[in-house]
């Protein structure tokens, strides 16, 4: 399921022409905050009220769910934190209309690109999002060599909305319609500090034989 493999593949150029839909998960959540879900915390971030990214604090009506365990493994944890950081520093630029940079430190090539998109749909500040956005069964299919490592996540959107920042009124879904559930396989590369990059990323809709395990 690499993202390179034929067209069902939507990488990140063509990113909002893809759609697909994940299982959900039993595993512990994480909440950057305020969620309602009664599972206990297990992610690699801090679990105080107003969760943060950095100096960034998530609001209270913004909840991002891993419901996968950390493995046990070191480096695989390690890994897995990586992917995690990307994915809030890609809502961290989302919420504050691409003021935050912080995914220039967990993302590059596509997976960058599709953070500037996405912040770039976000840019007035009469818009925002809102709701719970979950990342099922993320698992790690390959570590290589030491240096590199693809993800795989499943990713429920379908409770995740863009609003009118002023009113907070629903004005439809936080991705593009067609983006609401998908599979997510991203490729990452070790930093010279230890810590995991996302460099690549491509997404399979549940329509496709590869992204079917997300229906």
């Amino acid at each position: 399921m690499r993202g390179r493999r034929g067209a069902a593949a939507l990488v990140a150029a063509g990113i909002l022409a893809g759609a697909g839909a994940c299982g959900s998960g039993n595993a512990a959540v994480f909440h950057p905050v305020g969620s309602m879900s009664p599972a206990p915390v297990q992610a690699s971030l801090p679990e105080p009220a107003g969760q943060r990214l950095g100096s960034f604090r998530f609001p209270s009506d913004v909840s991002i769910d891993f419901t996968a365990p950390a493995p046990a493994d070191a480096v695989k944890r390690a890994v897995i934190a990586g992917y995690q950081d990307y994915v809030l520093s890609l809502w961290a630029a989302v919420l504050t209309h691409g003021k935050n940079t912080t995914y220039l430190r967990h993302a590059g090539g596509s997976a960058a690109g599709f953070v500037r998109r996405e912040a770039a749909r976000y840019a007035s500040p009469g818009v925002t999002v809102k709701g719970t956005i979950t990342y099922n069964g993320t698992r790690i299919s390959g570590v290589y060599f030491g240096t590199g490592a693809d993800v795989l996540s499943c990713v429920d959107a379908s409770a995740f909305h863009q609003v009118n920042a002023q009113t907070g009124a629903t004005e439809g879904p936080a991705l593009p319609a067609r983006l609401t559930r998908y599979l997510e396989n991203v490729a990452e590369g070790r930093n010279s500090d230890g810590t995991w990059s996302v460099t690549r990323l491509a997404i399979y809709p549940a329509t496709s034989t590869q992204g079917a395990t997300c229906r």
